[in-house]
């Protein structure tokens, strides 16, 4: 009898850890298949960054950016001509993008590093999106470097016309006299590969006419 009571606890006890080891399986997987790695890369006729050429010609500029749930992180990278040695621009950032219906958030950080100076500096960022229709939606956008106390802010709209096209603009400021302001349109093929011309203008310099193709996708992991 004792021996038929410990195979009957013996078999329960493996049968639990087999259960366990399943279940422990099953869910390292459903958290690989939730990690989704978005990636893109865009060439244009010249990188102009908050009204400013950071290229004095083309650039090739790159991402790419793991997210699970609403977390996500990425690296994104391009060529520049800043009158310095430094040929590239790489930054690291990080944050949570939650969504309230038709409001999207984003809230995070990033920094800035070049290929010789090495680092730049960093901004804390906050920026929202709301869908008045399927069609339009607008939104702004703040950005702040605690060490050099430096503000930037942006609003900006979308407009989704017929044929996958749409138009959008925005107009930013460093609250002071210093403002920038972008207009454009583009054509998205197949939700991948999108063709951009866009005329931007700033009390900074110059006014630049810009034409991009970018591609950009995603998969999930443990698929």
């Amino acid at each position: 009898m004792n021996r038929y009571i410990a195979l009957v606890l013996g078999s329960a006890i493996l049968a639990s850890g087999s259960a366990s080891a399943a279940d422990n399986v099953t869910s390292q997987e459903d958290i690989a298949s939730a990690i989704e790695v978005a990636f893109g890369v865009t060439a244009t006729t010249r990188y102009i960054s908050r009204g400013v050429a950071q290229s004095t010609g083309p650039a090739i500029q790159g991402y790419i950016e793991p997210s699970y749930g609403i977390f996500y992180a990425g690296v994104w990278a391009s060529n520049v001509d800043l009158g310095t040695s430094d040929r590239a621009e790489i930054d690291l950032y990080a944050g949570i993008r939650p969504q309230f219906g038709d409001l999207s958030l984003d809230l995070g950080y990033a920094h800035y590093f070049y290929d010789k100076t090495g680092s730049c500096c960093g901004e804390w960022y906050a920026k929202a999106e709301y869908a008045f229709t399927e069609e339009f939606a607008a939104g702004g956008e703040i950005y702040y470097d605690h060490e050099n106390d430096a503000k930037y802010g942006v609003l900006k709209a979308s407009l989704a016309l017929p044929h996958d096209f749409s138009v959008s603009g925005a107009y930013g400021t460093y609250f002071d006299n210093t403002n920038d302001w972008n207009v454009g349109i583009s054509y998205t093929l197949q939700e991948k590969i999108t063709l951009d011309a866009r005329y931007h203008d700033s009390n900074q310099g110059p006014a630049y006419f810009i034409a991009s193709i970018s591609f950009d996708s995603s998969f999930r992991l443990g698929r």
